[in-house]
């Protein structure tokens, strides 16, 4: 007798890849702000933003049945090598441009579900690498120049700029897992940490303990649970 498997709809394959997306957020500021990471902010924003991208680009193809050819084109793309992959985005998003600027919309849209299902594949490999080393990770990572250009916050790491010291972040954080602290606030200072300065580090730091001190409730998430 076959095992009896869950049928998710495409909506919910949709719902799944979005919560990944957010697990993520919190995933990549911990990269960031490691002493011994490589990864920059403006690595996190790109990286992010790819994600985002084929969230609400597979939330959109749930509806409009186009979910076979994306398909399609992912099972092609895991065959490719990352140098492949990342030319291969280039290429397609380079002519899915053209064809657009030539009002050939169809042509656009076939070239966008080809995107769709590269960008799905180089989220695949962003997720493998964020479970080993970091020193390999970084040697793996696709080159900035082959990727989508994502309008994301650019890094505060301009010259002259001083940033917060690592105990700062690092109190930061610790701080951020108080039940006081909302997830939303969590998510929006975690994005923007390496972005402080010392001084609004400090300010950070005193707000959250303002926070936390008028907070009447649990003092741990397992309590909090």
């Amino acid at each position: 007798m076959a095992e009896n498997k869950p049928v998710f709809s495409l909506s919910d394959q949709a719902k799944c890849l979005q919560r990944e997306v957010r697990m993520r957020f919190a995933v990549y500021p911990g990269k960031v702000a490691s002493e011994k990471s490589t990864f920059t902010q403006a690595d996190m924003d790109r990286e992010i933003g790819l994600m985002e991208a084929a969230a609400d680009t597979v939330g959109k193809m749930a509806k409009n049945g186009l979910f076979r050819e994306l398909y399609n084109t992912l099972a092609t793309a895991r065959t490719l090598s990352h140098e492949e992959l990342t030319s291969e985005i280039a290429r397609v998003q380079q002519r899915a441009n053209q064809f657009t600027t030539d009002g050939n919309l169809l042509s656009a849209q076939n070239e966008c579900v080809k995107l769709a299902g590269l960008t799905l594949r180089l989220a695949e490999l962003i997720g493998e690498l964020t479970a080993k080393p970091q020193a390999d990770a970084h040697e793996a990572s696709a080159p900035a120049s082959a990727l989508p250009v994502i309008p994301a916050t650019a890094a505060a790491s301009s010259a002259g700029t001083e940033a917060a010291s690592v105990e700062q972040k690092q109190e930061i954080m610790r701080l951020l897992n108080h039940p006081a602290v909302a997830r939303s606030e969590k998510t929006k200072t975690l994005l923007n940490i390496n972005r402080l300065t010392p001084e609004k580090a400090t300010a950070q730091i005193e707000r959250l303990n303002g926070l936390i001190a008028e907070h009447e409730g649990p003092t741990t998430y397992r309590k909090a649970s």
